[in-house]
């Protein structure tokens, strides 16, 4: 039997779905039947337009210092540092993730890391 196809509206609404439901993507794919592959996938392909609807009015700040003019640091609330040359696309790339990672995988109270 074949995979079955699900349009990109269809992705988009797991993805807000399982960022609500409390539970972890794998638990959510099996949850709805589909391959946790291809959620990561979507959510990638997806992540631009989301991104950006999601951070209009958002009041959360992370840290940022620039270092000369080599790199920027990012304290995140762990403690953890995450340091990254001063290329705007990497900078925008590595925040993007963060963002991504700290709505989508975890359950209220946990910390980023």
């Amino acid at each position: 039997m074949g995979r079955r196809r699900y349009s990109r509206d269809q992705w988009s609404s797991w993805i807000t779905e399982q960022r609500s439901s409390g539970l972890t993507i794998a638990e959510f794919c099996e949850s709805v039947g589909t391959q946790e592959s291809s959620f990561y996938r979507w959510r990638a392909k997806l992540a631009p337009a989301e991104v950006g609807a999601a951070s209009v009015g958002q009041t959360d700040f992370v840290p940022l210092s620039i270092i000369g003019s080599t790199g920027v640091e990012i304290d995140l609330p762990c403690g953890a540092v995450v340091r990254v040359p001063s290329d705007d696309a990497m900078i925008r790339q590595v925040l993007r993730v963060l963002m991504e990672s700290d709505r989508a995988d975890q359950r209220p109270g946990d910390s980023v890391c």
